[in-house]
């Protein structure tokens, strides 16, 4: 199985962190779309290995392909409520409702970033941080090596379905 390693300051261990945990609220998340099963190894590996780090200079996972597809996929959605983040500030000024329709993701949030407490707009910052690291991390190749090794599993799998066509093979 390939993995790739990923090295990360504590800030870019948050961020990683805070779109695990947002992954993992969504229902469904950890279904692979293919099999209908849940992922042999998803995101929800990963969350104790970060929360283990979270307060470390430096964080390492070791993430196989799928993770870290599904971690570019999360940081999509992350994005997304990030930069919602501070517009809904001025709606739910003085109200302790959550500002996120994910389940704990203000809650983490405010833990792992507890300037945006007093500085919504901070939100603008996590996201321009995490564009940047999205950029950085391995996804593209991820996904090439997922295509790789679906492609063979597909291949195995026409080789077994003719084993009375030995001549074949």
């Amino acid at each position: 199985m390939t993995t790739f390693t990923v090295r990360l300051p504590q800030h870019q261990a948050r961020l990683v962190a805070l779109a695990v945990s947002y992954h993992l609220s969504r229902p469904g998340s950890e279904i692979d779309p293919d099999s209908m099963r849940e992922y042999t190894h998803g995101l929800a590996e990963v969350l104790p290995l970060i929360d283990a780090q979270i307060e470390e200079e430096v964080a390492t996972l070791d993430l196989s392909a799928t993770q870290a597809v599904l971690l570019s996929t999360a940081f999509s959605s992350v994005l997304s409520e990030l930069k919602m983040y501070s517009l809904f500030d001025s709606m739910a000024a003085g109200s302790s409702r959550p500002r996120s329709t994910a389940a704990g993701f203000d809650d983490r949030l405010r833990r792992l970033f507890p300037e945006i407490a007093g500085d919504p707009a901070y939100a603008m910052v996590l996201a321009e941080d995490l564009t940047m690291l999205r950029r950085e991390l391995p996804s593209q190749r991820a996904r090439e090596v997922l295509a790789e090794q679906r492609a063979a599993a597909e291949e195995a799998k026409k080789r077994r379905g003719r084993w009375w066509q030995v001549w074949r093979r």
